[in-house]
């Protein structure tokens, strides 16, 4: 048996190529959007993709599914309970697909969405019984997939089938079965996921705390935990549903220069500056928006920013550039129209240019001690606040001000802090753009305050 993961990061995705050398076909499951990888996986071992299976409707990243299609030929699965409206094979509870010495067979197990199936392999030298699972986000490792993403009305039902097809439909599975999951740390799909790649059933029965719970338990802790839903589910959902745009089909990305991008800032259009806190600190473009370049791109834009909305990027390079349009075409954005490489030419037309000042926590020590108008908003999670904070600070989560901004005067002197300077960030440049006047972001977050001086539980 052939059988290879390949992960996407700051998405935190896994995909999976299965085949059989001697037989020469492979299936690749829950693939990215971008599809070299797989092309050249199979390439490499002498397989012909055969076959492409979703293992449900993603929510969190466009299906690579239809740009294999279109370069292999190779027929898209999905689960007959998935309302798609592309071409595709449906998948049944039960179905078996044999690729030489390699069994696959389909689980139907809903819960993290009505449409989900769990993949049992077999690797038949070896013998009959599966060796791995493929769980797509029913299971992952440490955790299970979230429940919510078919909406309110539905999520009783999802949660009731969750915990149906973790305790019955794999419950019938031995414990020493390996667990490969689509999502790893660094998914929105879930909450508290391992970093490990794989895990076995039997593991997870003992560590994983779902299984431990009892249904009302289990309930109470999915309702409690479910985290915030990024702006770009939803489109994306929609997109899955009817198949999305092949790349080759999407617009062009121009390299704007001082003129073109003069006229769409004029035009009130979303700006994005992927530069560094320090660099976007210094000098920015006006009502842009600081989602600096990181692995955690794509997580911070669905948060932030509507994936209908038509964008520009300011990069520090065309690498920059290159890398952040590969990553963001993944989760859904599709209407960049261009980018420019610094705002240099900005400057020197004489355009008005903003600032987000970087305050150290040396700095912010000594405002604090002098002026206790002075506001401090820590926008981290609700653990990370609880694990520690400054004195007299307010909690308000970074998701809050995303979706209404801040309770406080547009003229408050105010001080935004995360973890470590990235949040804060994107936090105060959205509050710049709502017109807050006196913004400031606290640089090295609370990771350098702990570093000198005492917190607050």
């Amino acid at each position: 048996m052939f059988f290879q993961q390949i992960k996407v990061e700051g998405l935190g995705c896994f995909s999976y190529i299965i085949g059989c050398r001697q037989d020469g076909r492979a299936f690749v499951v829950d693939p990215k959007r971008d599809s070299d990888d797989y092309l050249s996986i199979a390439d490499e071992n002498g397989l012909t993709i055969s076959g492409i299976i979703d293992t449900h409707v993603h929510a969190d990243h466009i299906s690579g599914a239809h740009e294999l299609r279109a370069q292999t030929g190779a027929p898209i699965y999905v689960s007959e309970k998935a309302d798609v409206d592309y071409e595709h094979e449906v998948l049944r509870d039960g179905d078996r697909f044999e690729l030489g010495s390699v069994l696959i067979e389909v689980i139907y197990t809903p819960g993290h969405t009505p449409n989900s199936v769990t993949l049992a392999v077999s690797d038949k030298v070896r013998g009959v019984s599966p060796e791995m699972i493929l769980t797509g986000d029913l299971l992952f490792v440490g955790s299970i997939g979230r429940p919510d993403l078919a909406g309110g009305e539905l999520l009783d039902e999802q949660i009731t089938n969750e915990y149906a097809s973790l305790h019955e439909k794999l419950g019938k599975l031995p414990d020493l079965v390996e667990v490969y999951p689509a999502h790893g740390a660094g998914s929105l799909c879930g909450a508290g996921l391992s970093a490990k790649p794989s895990s076995t059933l039997g593991f997870e029965r003992v560590t994983d705390p779902y299984f431990s719970f009892s249904f009302d338990q289990f309930k109470t802790e999915l309702t409690r935990t479910t985290p915030v839903r990024p702006k770009n589910f939803s489109y994306i959902i929609a997109q899955n549903k009817t198949g999305p745009l092949l790349l080759k089909d999407l617009p062009a990305v121009d390299h704007f220069d001082y003129t073109a991008l003069k006229m769409f800032v004029d035009e009130g259009k979303t700006l994005v500056d992927l530069r560094d806190a320090p660099s976007f600190g210094g000098a920015h473009i006006p009502g842009s928006i600081n989602i600096g370049f990181s692995p955690q791109l794509a997580n911070w834009f669905g948060m932030s920013i509507d994936p209908q909305e038509e964008l520009a990027l300011i990069a520090s390079s065309k690498r920059e550039s290159e890398d952040a349009l590969a990553h963001l075409r993944r989760v859904g954005y599709d209407r960049i129209a261009g980018y420019c490489i610094g705002i240099a030419d900005w400057i020197a037309q004489g355009e008005e240019t903003g600032c987000l000042p970087q305050f150290s926590v040396h700095r912010l020590k000594s405002i604090l001690e002098e002026d206790d108008r002075h506001c401090v908003i820590d926008v981290r999670t609700e653990q990370e606040w609880n694990a520690g904070h400054i004195k007299g600070a307010r909690h308000v989560p970074i998701q809050e001000i995303i979706a209404h901004g801040l309770p406080l005067g547009k003229e408050d002197h105010i001080s935004v802090i995360c973890g470590s300077g990235y949040r804060s960030n994107i936090a105060g440049s959205l509050l710049k753009a709502q017109g807050y006047l006196r913004i400031n972001s606290v640089i090295g977050g609370m990771n350098a305050w702990k570093m000198k001086y005492a917190l607050e539980q």
